[in-house]
């Protein structure tokens, strides 16, 4: 398996990767796919002059949320990249029900060739749920090579608190502030996300899985204990989140 599909699964929490065929469906009732799109509109907002925003690109864009949502309050051109075929075609779906189609494009594409030919952007998005591009200050570096001289970058990243036990795969909080003290750019601002939105973005979100997943299992019986374990990676990885990491949204510039 190559680098990029691993962290792809990573991304997604899949402990089986036979499961991986069965995810357009068990997402299918998703949209936004572990972001939070008000986070960045309130950002963009309270920072930075929208008339200076011309050109964004989303790396690792899902179904498009982020992109689509920004064009409804925003006037600008931008690309969704994602890997997987069918979150582009939902992306693509989306864009053309919500009337931004003409200025907003998605692209199936792997990120780590797509991001080095990236360049004179106004604002790139990326939410760091995987190692594929490194670690955050990696990805910093190689997202700093994507704006023009006055350009931002939205960063959604998870952390462990200092307090408490450092979860694998995340950074501490110690860490994460020394990485993007160490990629030399400018911190503008951050939210944190409340806690009463994630467990109400959870319930739903599990909800509309659990459905799916009903119905997956009605249609292959034979996979039942595949699904009831995705089914129960999805609640655990909820309560860690819940309860055992910070979720952010940061804005930097050069």
């Amino acid at each position: 398996m190559d680098d990029s599909k691993q962290e792809f699964l990573n991304s997604l929490d899949l402990i089986d990767q036979e499961v991986e065929a069965y995810i357009p469906v068990i997402l299918e009732d998703l949209w936004e796919l572990g972001s939070m799109p008000e986070y960045i509109i309130q950002l963009i907002k309270e920072n930075v002059n929208p008339l200076n925003i011309h050109k964004i690109t989303d790396f690792g864009c899902g179904k498009g949320a982020v992109l689509i949502k920004l064009a409804l309050e925003f006037e600008f051109e931008g690309v969704g990249i994602d890997i997987v075929p069918e979150f582009i075609a939902s992306a693509q779906k989306y864009a053309v029900e919500n009337h931004v189609s003409n200025r907003i494009k998605f692209k199936i594409g792997d990120l780590k060739d797509i991001i080095s030919n990236t360049q004179d952007n106004d604002l790139v998005i990326y939410g760091y749920d995987s190692g594929i591009l490194g670690s955050v200050k990696a990805s910093l570096l190689q997202l700093k090579k994507c704006i023009s001289e006055q350009g931002w970058i939205i960063l959604e990243v998870a952390y462990t608190p200092d307090a408490k036990d450092q979860l694998e795969g995340l950074p501490s909080e110690r860490e994460l502030y020394r990485q993007i003290e160490e990629s030399g750019l400018q911190v503008m601002d951050k939210i944190l996300w409340d806690q009463h939105e994630i467990r109400k973005v959870n319930h739903r979100n599990n909800h509309l899985i659990q459905s799916k997943i009903k119905e997956l299992t009605a249609v292959h019986p034979d996979k039942a204990q595949l699904f009831q374990r995705y089914m129960d990676n999805q609640l655990e990885e909820c309560r860690q989140i819940e309860n055992d990491m910070i979720c952010s949204t940061w804005l930097f510039r050069k």
